[in-house]
């Protein structure tokens, strides 16, 4: 685990680095006559699916990325190394509204959310509030195992951002609340602690520029949970909360 943290203290500090960087070095380009030229009129703002704003209403918005889950070693004797892939959507609506909604899955665990969202901006600075209801879902057939998980949670979250020109640096909380939690084995349903704080998550995500429109995301979440859905068969028996490292890369369509 102290080379995770290592891993996760190195991209923290490079998503603090990096706005910085690129700023000074789009300012360098933007003076050029080259620049000026091309009539090059793209704006972050446009093209970041991350980024918590009003926009025009009844469009459709998508994201692919992909999570690399860092379970402890309290949970699995061997390390999950399995990559979680996410599809995210969002649909505008009007008064700042949009509705958004996520499938992430390797398979045997897969996690749906969706919910509504509203974003607020003062000039730069971008806010948003939302509240979406989870749907987690686990099936193991193999290893020895036949087991089914299945699981509703509560998730409210506050969204805050800046948006520079072609970048944006958008910081996020998420609290996790376990309404119904089942375990299926064998065909015997074992209900697990309903109605507990499975715990809460922060995310620091970086939007770049990739190439014309297309944005790419590079983002560090640290969950603090009691389970996390990606490891769902080492479902712990206890009632502490675990430090889950994520990283996250994403690609705007």
């Amino acid at each position: 685990m102290k080379q995770v943290y290592k891993y996760s203290l190195f991209i923290f500090c490079l998503l603090l680095i990096l706005p910085g960087f690129t700023q000074n070095s789009f300012a360098q380009q933007k003076d050029s006559a080259t620049i000026n030229s091309s009539g090059d009129d793209f704006h972050i703002k446009d093209g970041s699916f991350l980024l918590p704003q009003a926009q025009p209403e009844w469009k459709y918005y998508s994201a692919f990325s992909i999570y690399y889950v860092v379970p402890p070693k309290d949970w699995t004797l061997d390390m999950v190394k399995a990559p979680f892939f996410n599809y995210s959507a969002k649909f505008t609506l009007p008064m700042a509204f949009n509705f958004q909604a996520s499938v992430s899955t390797i398979i045997v665990s897969t996690r749906i959310n969706a919910g509504p969202f509203w974003n607020y901006s003062v000039n730069d600075f971008h806010f948003a509030a939302g509240y979406q209801v989870a749907y987690n879902y686990g099936k193991l057939g193999q290893f020895g195992f036949s087991t089914t998980l299945t699981g509703w949670e509560q998730q409210p979250s506050l969204t805050a951002a800046y948006s520079f020109e072609k970048t944006a640096v958008i910081l996020r909380g998420d609290l996790y609340y376990t309404t119904t939690l089942n375990v299926n084995e064998g065909g015997f349903v074992l209900p697990v602690n309903e109605n507990f704080l499975n715990g809460y998550s922060v995310t620091a995500t970086y939007d770049q520029r990739l190439y014309k429109n297309k944005v790419m995301s590079l983002g560090l979440k640290i969950n603090y949970v009691r389970y996390h859905i990606i490891a769902w068969p080492a479902l712990p028996v206890n009632s502490y909360r675990y430090a889950v490292p994520e990283f996250q890369l994403g690609l705007n369509f």
